[in-house]
């Protein structure tokens, strides 16, 4: 059963999703669509709406070839593609959600790519984009984090680069 804050959080996100909608429906650039991996480590049926608010804008838009991976982790911290080869990499960005911001113990989604002098202007027009995007959908609970602005996220993005991911 549905309780007062859970619809809230569905009206919310629903109202995002128009709202940012219009940003996303940009044309495709010379270079293609930008490829990116979603990852969603979240538990709760909270989180679990919002991620399908954020995959569904992202699979409408004509920026991005969307993927989108459910892993069961032990920690927040811990490496959500262990052990498993690249399937249909390299990717462009992989965008980690995970499980701590069921309990508020994570304030932060990782949007884990190379560096920024390696990506070409789409990639990084991608990732504003994305940012942005990230942070309406979970405001209140988590904001976007890339690689220039924290550690994890460029522990990340050293360790996918070695194993083919991006």
């Amino acid at each position: 059963m549905l309780n007062r804050r859970n619809v809230v959080i569905i009206v919310m996100t629903a109202l995002a999703v128009f709202a940012i909608s219009a940003a996303a429906q940009q044309s495709p650039t010379q270079y293609g669509k930008v490829r990116l991996l979603l990852v969603d480590e979240t538990k709760t049926f909270s989180s679990t709406m919002r991620v399908g608010a954020l995959a569904g804008i992202l699979k409408k838009s004509e920026i991005f070839d969307v993927a989108v991976k459910m892993v069961d982790v032990s920690s927040s911290y811990a490496d959500p593609l262990t052990g498993e080869p690249p399937a249909e990499g390299p990717y462009d960005i992989i965008l980690i959600i995970p499980r701590g911001i069921d309990d508020g113990s994570v304030d932060q989604i990782w949007l884990v790519t190379r560096g920024f002098d390696e990506l070409p202007p789409p990639v990084v027009q991608g990732i504003k984009m994305l940012s942005a995007l990230v942070d309406k959908v979970f405001a209140g609970l988590a904001q976007a984090t890339d690689v220039s602005e924290d550690l994890f996220p460029g522990f990340f993005s050293a360790l996918y680069v070695k194993e083919g991911w991006l």
